[in-house]
This record gives C-alpha cells, structure tokens and sequence, in this order.
C-alpha cells in the first residue's frame, strides 16, 4: 500500500517537470510533424507500409531510449543527496522508495509514448495495429529501459558518469537500429541491426504487429527482452543494496 502511495506522489511530481514533458513529448510530436511532410504518401519498400507509419514508430521509440533519465534523476535527488535523510526517515525500506520511483518513471514514459501514439493516429491516420499489443509493448520497453538506467546510477560512482553512459547508450541504440544510416551489409551487421538493442527489439514486435509479418522474429524480440529484463533486475538489486543499504 504505501509503496502505491509513493508511486502516485512521484508520479504527482513528475507531472510539475515540464521541461522533461516538452523534451519527450512535444519534441518528438513536432519531429513528427516535419517529417510528415517529407514522407508525403511514401511508401517505405524494405516494410511495405506507409512512410509516415515507419516514421511514427521510429519516434516513440527512439525518445523512450531517453526516457530512464527521469529515473536517474530521481533516484539521485531523493536518495543519493542531502535530501536523501527524509525519504530515510519515512517509515517503509528504502528499497520501496526505489521502486517506487522506478514503477512511476515507467508509467509517466509510457503515458507520454501514447499520447505520440494517439496523436499520429488521429492526426495522421497512422496504423499501429491492435493498440492493446502496442500498449503491451511500449511498456515492456520501457521498463527495460528504465533498468537500464537505474543500473547505471546505481552501478556508478559518479552521477555524471552516469549522465554520458545513458546518452551514450540511447545514442547506440539509435546507430545499430540505422536511424540514422545503414550498417554494412553482412550477417554479423544485420544481426546488430536487429536483435541488439531496445530500440530494434521493440521494433521488431511493433512491425510484426502492424503487418502480421516475421512473427518469428517479433517472438524471438519477446523472449530476449525477458531475459534482459530479468537480468537487469537483478543486477540493479545487487547495486542497490551496494549503494543505497
């Protein structure tokens, strides 16, 4: 109950960041709708659907790989400075507290993806498909996401260490998922390109939901992002009780 309780007031105070809010959900949103005007009823050949559906899945999920920094700096401001006293003196483990924020910071990341979401499908009729799997989907990837980070913060012991590790990671994502150009041509490359990070995994499941294609390879995303979720848990149990115990 109060670890509910904590999670609501986090997600309270989350909602006062409008910088944070601009920078993932107005920026992509704006991103999206210069875009639209290059893609202009063009066809992506490699997916066979619309540009503009390519363009919008690229965007949601190119700002979630960003979207840990909201863990990151909760976790440093509530537990990691001199402020960190008064969370010790609440009466649950602080351990809650962590998790608390770590469930919030997920929430508010995929709240702010499906307003995107919502906002090329009614704007730009973009098809996402079964927009319960996309929910389903959007979360998962989030919440590695947000491990990801917390492991960072947790498992470093500089914060602005931290800070480069997680642009450093979200900027990797983005190359090996070819954003911004292709890799070479080649097994090992294609193998990057399409089972190596966040960003392609969730790709993967998010096109094969739109086209009812490579439901193999969207299966084989699913199970490796399970076991990387349950990796990163762990290993952010085991910083944490390190750095915060």
């Amino acid at each position: 109950m109060m670890l509910m309780k904590a999670s609501y007031f986090i997600f309270r105070r989350m909602l006062r960041d409008y910088i944070g809010m601009a920078i993932l959900l107005l920026l992509p949103i704006a991103l999206i709708s210069v875009l639209a005007l290059i893609a202009d009823g063009a066809v992506s050949e490699p997916l066979g659907i619309p540009m503009m559906d390519e363009v919008a899945v690229t965007m949601v999920f190119a700002f979630i790989m960003f979207g840990g920094f909201y863990t990151m700096e909760y976790v440093r401001g509530d537990l990691m400075s001199s402020m960190k006293w008064r969370i010790y003196s609440l009466p649950y483990g602080i351990h809650n507290h962590a998790y608390a924020i770590l469930i919030s910071c997920s929430l508010f990341n995929v709240l702010q993806s499906l307003l995107v979401v919502f906002y090329t499908i009614f704007v730009y009729n973009v098809n996402w498909g079964n927009l319960g799997i996309v929910f389903f989907i959007i979360l998962l990837v989030t919440a590695v996401i947000q491990l990801v980070f917390i492991n960072f913060v947790l498992g470093v012991k500089k914060y602005k260490t931290a800070e480069r590790l997680g642009t450093g990671f979200g900027l990797a994502c983005l190359m090996l998922g070819e954003v911004w150009f292709p890799l070479p041509d080649g097994p090992f490359f294609s193998f990057l390109s399409t089972y190596s990070n966040p960003f392609s995994l969730g790709q993967n499941m998010i096109f094969a939901t739109i086209t009812g294609e490579n439901i193999e390879k969207a299966i084989i995303s699913l199970v490796i992002f399970i076991a990387l979720a349950l990796v990163l848990a762990i290993t952010a149990v085991y910083f944490g009780r390190r750095k915060l115990i």
